[in-house]
Order: structure tokens, then C-alpha cells, then sequence
């Protein structure tokens, strides 16, 4: 009897595995039913295909179909490219036709990539990728797709045992597309992601299930997020993103740097925060940020102050940009001092007059003194009002050597008297033994057209001007006149006309 149990068991068990794979079978091939496919006889000829192989022997097959009036993708691909696709790479792109519906992509165990840019894509049909698990980088970008076409179904990969099997899917741009949110188990067999472009969608406020989407991502290391109106980033975001190293958070409406931004500190090396109204920015703010390489706090219409030790904590930056803030009108530089690694510094078209710092230069730098950024590659500091005082010239080669020589485009906006010169052509010796008259901004006189004695004088030209022109006036009316009444000696000339005269001659005849 137990025997028996066993065996039924043991049976029913088999029967589930074959109604199991009968309907995976159903599925893999549900691609072909109803829904036409892009005819693939000759499409070498139609599309482009070239096929290669590197110093390692690996075989790489290209398939560029873009701007082909495609209304859907290949049924299988071509032939061409041989049928044994073990070890093989595969770079696919359908970019710039008209395909709605995007279908199963077909079978292939080569390492696939795939491209379907500015095809107009409103929906997925799921599951799209089952047959082919090894795709690394999909981009669906520039599409219209919606939340309601993406689903965890969508990435799923073969069925195999009890479930179904993940996909080795890193790299996924769904970025210009119309999503709003996300399913929390999008990514569930995609446990490999590591790059992800939802830039340029309508996330605005991020609800649970998105948040629990993005989260689920473990092993995330680029995440863009940029240009989504994002007004507030929840600290569940960036619980379980323990090795992000990229963050591209720019033009959302961030009024502050989310203080649970520090749970990434110590992985993270980017972060683009660039276009969003914050209007001041402390030592708060990047407190923990071990290893940032890269900042961008640009754009910012409302940025008014960064303030002291802001940048104290980013031991490793080599990045800093901070152009383009038109309302920027102090920059403390003492936090960024600390930044040896520092290669890069744009601070270009902003407001500022100068930079603030607590070091004493009241004395002349040693000779064998080191720059603070000895990596220092380029520094950007055009297009704002400096005032070239001493103060000015001793920080920036506190900073570095030659720092103020490496922007020759830079110029002096005040004083009046090194007005328009170029930055790179001053050193703090001269400036600072400059008359004290010259180089005060307070105590410079204004030039000539300014001055009280030119205006005065320019004054009195005038009214000397208008007075003899005034008299001259009336010398020439009073001659004129004189002139009309005396008639100056010769009778006025009196015309009649020849008709009138001969009539009255003719009269005169006959009386």
C-alpha cells in the first residue's frame, strides 16, 4: 500500500514536469501565433551584417537593422551567422523603425545586445527574453513605454525544475520613456543588474512599490534617476544599495541632499547632482562621502553659498564642478584644501568676487612651499566678477603654483585699473605692490567721464554751447527781418499774365 503511494506520488510528480514544460513549450513558441515577424530570408542584403573575430578568438556578429520601416523584429537571426552561437557575442540594433509591440526576442545562447532606440515601443511582450538568457545590455530608450507594460514576466528566463531561470541581464536604459512606477518584483530575475537608466520619466514621488523595486537591485553600481522631478529620496532607497558607485540625481526638484545619502558614502564615487534648487550647500552635506571622485553641483539657479568645510569630508575627490550657478556669490575653499587628489576645478560663470578662506597669507609663501593641489590639471574660473586684490592672488597660488595661469580666458572686473586684464597675467608680487589708492576698489578713483571736475566742465561746454547758439539765433532773425523791410533797394517784380493784357488792349481799342 505505502509502495503504491509512493508510486502515485512519484507520477503525479512526473505529470506536473510534463504539464510544466508543455506549457513553457507553449509559451516559447507563442511568439510565432497571431503576430507577424519581420521576414528574415536575405535580411543581410535589407539590413547590415558583418562578422568578426578579436585576438582572443572570440566571434562577435553585428545585425544593424535601424531605420528599416520595420513594423516588427526577426523571427530567428540570420543565417549568416551560423547556428552554434556557444561563446559567440551578438550586437543587435532595430533603432528608428516603427515596432509597437516589442516581441519575444529569438532564441540564441550567445551573449546578446540589443538596441531598440526610437522605435515608438508602447508595449512588451512577455516573456520577451526567455530565449535568450544570456543578453547583457538592453536599451529601450526613447520609446513610450509605460509602468503598465513592464512586469517582472517581461525579463523572466527559461523555466527549468521549479522555477524559472534568471537572465544575465547588467545593463537595462529605459530612459525618455513615459514611466511612472515601477513593479516592486521587476527585477526579480535579473538579479545581475548593475546599470540603470530610468532618466527622463514621470517618477515624480516615488510610491512603495518603486522604491521596493530599486532597492530589491542589490547589486546596482550606476543608477540614473535624473530628470524625474523627484522632490524627495526616501532612506529605503539606498538601504540595500550596498555597492552603488554611481548616482545621477540632476535636474529633479531636490531643495537638499538627502541626509541618508551617507549609507552609500562608502561606495560611492559619482554623484551628479546638478540642476535642482538647493541654496546652500555645508559640511553637512557630503559628511561620509570616503571615496566620491566625482561632484557636480552646477546648474543651480538658487545656489547662493557654499559654505565653510563643505568639501572637508571628500578626502578622494578629484572632480569638482560647480559652474553655471548665476546667483553663487560665496565660495568657501578652505574644506577643499584638504582635496589633494584634486585634478579638476570648474567654478566658471557664477558670481563670485572671490573665494573665501581662513588661511594666513599676511606673509610671502616660501620658496620651497607645496601647492595644496599638486595633481591639479585644469581650473575654470571665467566669467565671474573678480576683484584682483592681493587676497585673491595669494589664494590661488596658495592653491597651486601656477593654478591662475591655467585659465587664460579669466580677466579682472575690478579694480578700474586692472579692468579687462587677464588673470593669468598677474602675480601676487605685483598686485600686492600695487598703490594702495590703485588696487582698493573703495579709494579708486572713477575714470575721466566720471569725475566731478569733467562733469562740471562738460556742464559749462554745454551751456556755452546753447548760449552762443541761442544768440547766433536771434542775431539771424533780427538781420532777416531788417533786411525784409528795407527790401534792400530794388522794386518788387510784379507778374501778370499775357491773356489778361491782351484782353485789355483790346478793349481800350474799341471805346
Amino acid at each position: 500500500m505505502r509502495m503504491k503511494i509512493c508510486y502515485l506520488c512519484y507520477s503525479s510528480g512526473i505529470i506536473e514536469v510534463i504539464v510544466l514544460t508543455l506549457l513553457s513549450l507553449q509559451t516559447s513558441f507563442a511568439q510565432h501565433e497571431d503576430i507577424p515577424y519581420q521576414n528574415v530570408e536575405n535580411i543581410c542584403n535589407t539590413c547590415t551584417c558583418m562578422n568578426a573575430q578579436d585576438a582572443y578568438k572570440k566571434y562577435h556578429h553585428m545585425l544593424d537593422c535601424s531605420t528599416k520601416n520595420f513594423n516588427h523584429i526577426l523571427a530567428r537571426w540570420p543565417s549568416e551567422f551560423g547556428s552554434n552561437h556557444q561563446g559567440v557575442e551578438i550586437v543587435a540594433t532595430f533603432s528608428g523603425n516603427k515596432i509597437e509591440l516589442l516581441q519575444q526576442l529569438p532564441a540564441t545562447n550567445a551573449t546578446l545586445l540589443f538596441s531598440c532606440r526610437h522605435c515608438h515601443i508602447k508595449d512588451i511582450q512577455a516573456p520577451t527574453f526567455m530565449d535568450v538568457p544570456n543578453i547583457v545590455r538592453l536599451d529601450l530608450s526613447w520609446n513610450e513605454i509605460t509602468s503598465d507594460a513592464l512586469s517582472a514576466d517581461v525579463f523572466r528566463g527559461p523555466y527549468k525544475n521549479t522555477g524559472y531561470e534568471p537572465i544575465k541581464l547588467r545593463d537595462l536604459d529605459l530612459s525618455h520613456n513615459k514611466i511612472s512606477s515601477l513593479q516592486k518584483l521587476l527585477f526579480e530575475h535579473t538579479p545581475d543588474i548593475a546599470y540603470l537608466n530610468l532618466g527622463y520619466n514621470s517618477l515624480k514621488m516615488m510610491d512603495t512599490t518603486t522604491l521596493m523595486a530599486i532597492s530589491s537591485a542589490s547589486s546596482l553600481k550606476d543608477l540614473d534617476l535624473s530628470h524625474n522631478d523627484l522632490e524627495s529620496l526616501p532612506s529605503t532607497l539606498f538601504k540595500n544599495l550596498i555597492a552603488l558607485k554611481a548616482l545621477k540625481l540632476q535636474g529633479n526638484k531636490l531643495k537638499a541632499i538627502p541626509t541618508d545619502l551617507n549609507l552609500i558614502g562608502r561606495t560611492l564615487e559619482y554623484l551628479n547632482f546638478a540642476n535642482n534648487p538647493i541654496k546652500t550647500l555645508n559640511e553637512v552635506n557630503f559628511n561620509g562621502f570616503k571615496t566620491l571622485q566625482y561632484l557636480n553641483i552646477s546648474s543651480m539657479n538658487e545656489l547662493t553659498t557654499v559654505a565653510k568645510d563643505t568639501f572637508s569630508h571628500l578626502e578622494s575627490l578629484e572632480y569638482l564642478y560647480c559652474s553655471r550657478n548665476p546667483h553663487l556669490t560665496s565660495f568657501d575653499i578652505d574644506g577643499l584644501l584638504h582635496c589633494r587628489n584634486l585634478a579638476i576645478l570648474d567654478i566658471s560663470y557664477c558670481k563670485l568676487e572671490t573665494v573665501n578662506t581662513d588661511v594666513d597669507l599676511s606673509n610671502e609663501l616660501p620658496k620651497n612651499f607645496t601647492a595644496q593641489w599638486p595633481k591639479l590639471q585644469a581650473i575654470q574660473v571665467v566669467g565671474n566678477p573678480w576683484t584682483c586684490d592681493c587676497k585673491l592672488m595669494k589664494i590661488l597660488e596658495y592653491c597651486g603654483k601656477d593654478v591662475f595661469k591655467m585659465d587664460i580666458q579669466a580677466r579682472c572686473h575690478w579694480p578700474f585699473g586692472l579692468s579687462g586684464i587677464r588673470i593669468s597675467n598677474l602675480t601676487s608680487e605685483f598686485v600686492c605692490n600695487l598703490p594702495k589708492e590703485y588696487i582698493v576698489p573703495e579709494e579708486v578713483d572713477p575714470p575721466k567721464f566720471l569725475r566731478r571736475r569733467y562733469i562740471a566742465l562738460t556742464i559749462v561746454t554745454i551751456a556755452l554751447v546753447l548760449f552762443f547758439g541761442v544768440l547766433a539765433g536771434f542775431g539771424i532773425v533780427y538781420i532777416h527781418r531788417r533786411l525784409k523791410r528795407d527790401d534792400f533797394g530794388i522794386a518788387p517784380i510784379r507778374y501778370t499774365s499775357v491773356r489778361v493784357s491782351n484782353q485789355s488792349a483790346a478793349s481800350a481799342i474799341l471805346k
